[in-house]
């Protein structure tokens, strides 16, 4: 048995842990500089909703094609440096280099079609970083440790958008569009040395040049069979086809492109009604949701993961889909209050971030149990692309619905009615029973069998 004092990934339990958290919060920083921080700054602008939704489909809607990176980094693998180690920092590599194109656009505000242009290209390279992630994830987490090390590294994304949103945007509001995009790449800079310096497991090498193995290269058997038998794309392609032919894993893709729809379609009219129709200033929304409404959604997100280990992930689900839904209801049911009280308004959107962390890592679980393992990278990132999808979906849904003339907390209830209909979905989500096939998670201890 491995002790603590290993330096490798496999053998030591907290590092792999501490790398897999520090590269999910790569993956939070730039989504909160362009979801929070430039958006604020483009309405301060004058830029109008269309603009802003164009701005917020440009950052998902490149997730929603990320599947494709997964039979491409399940095929092709350097393995003296790591099964995963070498995409994880030719991703971020690539995420640096497309971020440090924005400095080549001379007006931003008038230019948000060249923005929403990069934006695409880097969250294209940020997806392959994350399939990268979470495939290292899937390889060297064991069951025990998901549900938790789930809500650890969503968490620590939540804390990178924090950090992209409230940090970077304050940047943004004082110092200029060009320094907050370097302070930006520096940050991502700084993050892709821990990848840099540190092992998968024995017997890699870390660097090309001037850096020995440390000792025989360690592969477990079950590692050697999955490689084997995903040699070639028809081998993962014909698996992958016979993971989603049953009930459960085509009733988690129908989850998957539901489930964001509401989020998507709410996201450029709130952020219209706060800062136009609430005239709130653009230092104080950015401080609210990048502090606040961050640290709300990272303990949802956290505590939900061990909730999940507890109570199951499907049964967490239903609970925070309902209160999900209760929530898109609130503006409809108290108008005035949106008006009258700032207090109210904060509220909404800290309770609002701490439901939406829930529910997305109970949404990580479910698609985990569902997963197959012998194809698991690329079936979970499957999952993974079609809530992007979803997300994406509902945010040019937002540029239709505004042409219907509806006031915003119309625009609430019809995002309440279409959260409803995951309700009636997640109980058939269950774990798979392909024991043949070696299923990505067990099933939960009690209430989700």
């Amino acid at each position: 048995m491995r002790t603590t004092t290993d330096t490798t990934l496999t053998g030591n339990p907290l590092l792999r842990i501490i790398v897999l958290c520090v590269l999910y919060l790569a993956q939070g920083i730039p989504h909160g500089f362009v979801t929070i921080a430039l958006g604020v700054w483009f309405v301060t602008q004058g830029v109008d909703v269309e603009g802003i939704a164009t701005l917020a489909t440009a950052s998902v809607l490149p997730w929603s094609f990320k599947w494709a990176w997964g039979p491409v980094v399940d095929r092709y693998q350097i393995r003296r440096y790591g099964r995963r180690r070498p995409w994880i920092l030719f991703a971020q590599s690539l995420m640096i280099l497309s971020a440090l194109c924005l400095l080549g656009v001379d007006d931003p505000a008038a230019q948000v079609g060249s923005i929403a242009a990069i934006v695409f290209v880097h969250n294209l390279f940020s997806g392959l970083q994350d399939v990268s992630v979470d495939a290292l994830a899937v390889d060297l987490l064991a069951p025990r440790e998901r549900g938790r090390a789930n809500g650890l590294m969503y968490g620590s994304k939540y804390l990178g958008t924090s950090i992209g949103g409230a940090g970077l945007g304050w940047l943004l509001g004082t110092q200029g569009f060009e320094v907050a995009v370097l302070a930006m790449c520096g940050l991502l800079g700084a993050i892709m040395l821990v990848p840099l310096s540190v092992r998968e497991r024995p017997g890699e090498r870390i660097l090309p040049l001037g850096d020995r193995a440390s000792g025989r290269l360690v592969e477990a058997p079950g590692e050697v069979g999955e490689r084997s038998a995903n040699q070639s794309f028809l081998n993962l392609f014909l698996r992958l086809f016979r993971s989603f032919g049953h009930r459960n894993t085509l009733l988690a893709v129908v989850l998957a492109l539901l489930v964001w729809l509401p989020n998507g379609m709410t996201y450029p009219v709130g952020l219209v009604l706060f800062m136009d129709q609430l005239g709130w200033e653009q230092v104080e929304y950015t401080t609210l949701t990048g502090t606040w409404g961050i640290g709300a959604a990272l303990l949802g997100s956290v505590a939900g993961g061990f909730v999940a280990d507890t109570i199951g992930p499907r049964r967490l689900a239903t609970i925070a889909a309902c209160a999900y839904t209760a929530l898109f209801c609130v503006p409809g049911a108290c108008p005035l209050a949106w008006l009258e009280d700032r207090t109210f308004a904060g509220a909404y959107l800290i309770v609002t971030e701490l439901v939406q962390g829930t529910l997305t890592v109970s949404l990580f679980a479910i698609f985990m149990s569902v997963s197959w393992k012998i194809v698991a990278a690329t079936q979970f990132t499957a999952y993974m692309a079609m809530l992007n999808l979803s997300y994406s979906g509902g945010t040019m849904l937002a540029g239709t619905i505004e042409g219907w003339g509806l006031d915003y907390w119309q625009v609430f209830l019809l995002a309440a009615a279409v959260q409803v209909l995951v309700l009636p979905v997640l109980p058939f989500c269950s774990p798979s029973p392909e024991s043949g096939l070696a299923v990505l998670d067990d099933p939960p201890p009690s209430g989700d069998s």
